[in-house]
């Protein structure tokens, strides 16, 4: 049997945290353990702070480094082997040299490049995987932490949102494997890889989820564990919705559409590699380790419940283009959205009329996407740009044979007077999205829960 445990920064922060952690991943005996590990909690917000930092006129580069050593070598403290903890103490101090000669690179050109920003980034995984295999090894369970890139996960060199390549998975099967044969527990960073040169590429935020998807996918694994601060996926969110219950049981299908809306407890990229092999996904919390939290799997039957989830996503805006062109001509969808994804925007939603198409971005990529369309050569009659709105994915296997599903949900945001402004539905047929103001958000989702409750 082999696992792949994942166990994110919220989860590793404290003496406390380590050793919990090291209980759980000790817990599973015998079994082949690969765990990958998230920076620990706020280090990529500082990191990325450093970053910029770095190009002030007095850059506290050194002292930033020192602080940045000094909070993870603290947590030594709680290992108790001297050996164990002068060897990661060390690695320690090594990984934050090679961190401070790249924000000093930054400095002295007085640039960040895309490059040097990945690569600035990835010492927070890099940093806590030798903390956490330090605390395992202290616990009894023989391990050692590889960097992402050392265990072969090759990426597609595109900085910021890369992605794993074909040869990855045979390249992380053979290396790990060779590691697990020798009875040591791996612990590897997420978050990143590299492309064949060698340059580091992360995956974007949450990425270190997409990263366990991967490599529980190259080892063939019998399940991949999240282990979080929550027990589970929720019909909806429990500060929003006080009715919403925890979903014991979710499709890849389900879980893929509620991590694209925002969802924090799952990154949608991490369900592709393991539904290819058909490797269970367990989402559990470290404070009730002996508690079923939530199972994906390849299960897309209906249950008794059309609607299985509500989610929803803010900081958007939305772009409405019209023009009497699109009517005529062939081929106009592309001609708007190949500029759009040159400039590397992800659109969420779509929908499209006779003479208009209306698409939901990030509101920090609203002045660029209307910089890309403007240089797209279409003219259009009219650019409408909306802020003020939210995005909520109404989704279940339950939908794709229920009749007028669509019309108990307008039905139900009727009552309580949200106003629909846009409306999509996926082809999947699982996931029905709406547009809404945002400060209709909270009433909507409790309108709609009310159809599950």
């Amino acid at each position: 049997m082999l696992a792949v445990m994942k166990f994110g920064g919220s989860v590793l922060s404290t003496i406390g945290d380590l050793k919990r952690a090291a209980g759980i991943i000790k817990a599973g005996g015998k079994e082949k353990k690969v765990i990958v590990v998230s920076a620990l909690r706020g280090v990529t917000d500082s990191l990325i702070e450093a970053s910029g930092n770095a190009l002030a006129k007095e850059p506290n580069i050194r002292q930033y480094c020192s602080g940045l050593k000094s909070q993870h070598t603290l947590l030594l403290d709680g290992i108790g082997d001297a050996a164990i903890k002068t060897n990661a103490r060390a690695l320690i101090e090594e990984k934050a040299a090679v961190l401070e000669r790249a924000l000093l690179g930054i400095s002295y050109l007085g640039e960040i490049s895309p490059k040097a920003f990945d690569l600035v980034q990835t010492f927070g995984e890099r940093l806590s995987a030798v903390v956490v295999a330090a605390f395992l090894n202290d616990a009894g369970e023989k391990s050692v932490s590889i960097e992402a890139h050392e265990a072969g996960l090759f990426t597609d060199g595109c900085y910021g949102k890369a992605m794993a390549v074909q040869k990855a998975e045979g390249e992380v099967n053979r290396r790990i494997m060779h590691v697990l044969k020798g009875g040591k527990t791996v612990v590897i960073t997420g978050f990143f890889g590299a492309d064949d040169a060698g340059n580091i590429c992360c995956f974007g935020r949450g990425g270190s989820d997409y990263s366990a998807g991967i490599i529980a996918s190259a080892l063939n694994a019998d399940r991949l564990e999240l282990w979080k601060d929550v027990p589970g996926f929720y019909s909806a969110d429990p500060k929003t919705v006080k009715k919403a219950v925890l979903l014991k049981e979710l499709s890849y299908d389900e879980a893929e559409e509620i991590g694209y809306f925002g969802a924090k407890i799952l990154h949608p990229k991490t369900i592709e590699p393991v539904r290819k092999k058909g490797i269970p996904v367990v989402v559990k919390n470290v404070l009730t380790p002996g508690i079923d939290g939530t199972i994906i799997t390849a299960n897309n039957k209906q249950s008794k419940e059309v609607i299985k989830a509500i989610s929803s996503k803010t900081g958007i805006a939305a772009i409405t283009l019209k023009s009497a062109e699109m009517v005529t001509t062939p081929g106009i969808l592309a001609r708007i959205f190949t500029p759009i994804a040159e400039a590397g925007i992800d659109v969420d939603f779509v929908s499209t009329s006779e003479a208009s198409v209306s698409f939901t971005i990030g509101k920090k990529e609203k002045e660029r996407a209307l910089a890309a369309l403007k240089n797209s050569g279409l003219c259009f009659e009219k650019i409408a740009v909306e802020e003020d709105i939210a995005l909520m994915g109404i989704i279940g296997e339950g939908m794709k044979k229920t009749i007028d599903i669509t019309g108990k949900v307008f039905q139900a945001l009727a009552k309580k007077g949200v106003n629909v402004e846009m409306i999509s539905q996926g082809a999947s047929e699982i996931n029905l999205s709406i547009i809404i103001k945002e400060k209709d958000l909270d009433s909507a989702i409790n309108a709609v829960h009310e159809i599950i409750s």
